[in-house]
């Protein structure tokens, strides 16, 4: 996969012919993997390459900075995932004040027809882009005969009545319901950090704890509570269970992460590790006691034992697109 970054149109574009998807594309769910799997098969039979455009930050990070989100993707996840779909090129733009300013036209026809060389535009059916979100289908299909490329409109995914958006995915991890958003992801929600140190708690209880720095700022944290996870380090992935949150036991008010590894012996301080959730367990809560605290804590463990073998859908709900490798486990894709 080539990726072009700070993208502009220059003497790279020479000689391109595409077919093209465009957006922010943030979590890279099961919805766009729909979109980016359209893209690819469009270019089997043809010497034309398969292409995404997309940007260097969250659109919303500059036009409306109060409100814009956190992110279930950075750039360079993006850009794994994307590679791991078997797209051919990657076109990152710079999303400033001034290029949010281009009107729809022009944009189309400045970049990606006259210089990416497409032929083929595929889009989402709630796909809105340029200024003031003037770029809507009813204008892309205008363009598509004044520019001479054919447009192709997906229809929402659904996954058990859920239309796949990013928006409803963070949700979900704000709510911890991390299995629902992992689902619609189409694989474990993760994010990296490094372990750091902590009070010793867990140790002193006999249960060690790794407590994580989150490495990624921008990146959603899932809500307070009590999870069924993974941790990754030195090329390991080991089952955890991950707390998020304050520790009102021990009367202490500051939110950390802190993630327990049954039976594992080894020193974490200091390394670069991955942490992936499943479902959540329980909240936080204030037992009173550390006996009570850790008989809980016990509890976790065993509750953990049994979360590889469970899902959030039934084995037989149906799927209309579901040969995509993230998506298999989930079953539960359907195209309206």
């Amino acid at each position: 996969m080539k990726v072009y970054r700070n993208f502009v149109p220059n003497e790279q574009c020479k000689g391109l012919k595409t077919t093209i998807t465009l957006g922010t594309f943030d979590g890279v769910h099961i919805g766009h993997r729909y979109i980016l799997d359209k893209v690819i098969s469009n270019t089997e039979k043809s010497t034309e390459q398969s292409a995404v455009v997309t940007f260097d930050r969250h659109p919303s990070s500059v036009i409306k900075p109060d409100s814009s989100p956190q992110l279930l993707t950075t750039l360079d996840e993006k850009l794994k995932l994307f590679e791991s779909t078997g797209i051919d090129l990657v076109f990152i733009l710079s999303f400033t004040k001034q290029f949010s300013e281009m009107s729809p036209e022009l944009f189309v026809k400045n970049y990606l027809v006259y210089c990416m060389g497409m032929s083929h535009f595929v889009i989402g059916y709630d796909h809105n882009f340029g200024k003031e979100r003037r770029g809507s289908i009813d204008i892309f299909k205008e363009l598509s005969q004044k520019y001479n490329f054919t447009l192709e409109i997906q229809k929402p995914v659904t996954c058990n009545e859920m239309t796949v958006k990013s928006s409803t995915i963070r949700k979900k991890l704000l709510e911890g319901n991390v299995n629902i958003a992992s689902a619609l992801l189409g694989e474990d929600y993760s994010f990296r950090g490094s372990v750091v140190k902590g009070y010793g708690i867990g140790k002193k209880i006999g249960i060690p704890t790794a407590n994580i720095a989150a490495a990624d700022h921008e990146k959603i944290i899932p809500s307070n509570g009590v999870y069924a996870g993974w941790i990754k380090f030195d090329n390991q992935k080991k089952e955890a269970v991950l707390c998020i949150g304050t520790r009102p036991t021990f009367g202490k008010t500051d939110e950390t992460i802190e993630v327990h590894i049954p039976e594992f012996k080894g020193d974490l301080y200091g390394k670069e590790v991955r942490i992936g959730f499943k479902r959540k367990l329980r909240n936080i809560e204030d037992f009173g006691n550390e006996q009570a605290l850790v008989k809980q804590i016990k509890n976790d463990i065993e509750d953990l034992k049994t979360t590889s073998h469970s899902t959030i859908f039934k084995e037989g709900d149906k799927s209309t697109n579901g040969n995509y490798e993230r998506t298999k486990k989930s079953v539960c894709i359907s195209i309206r």
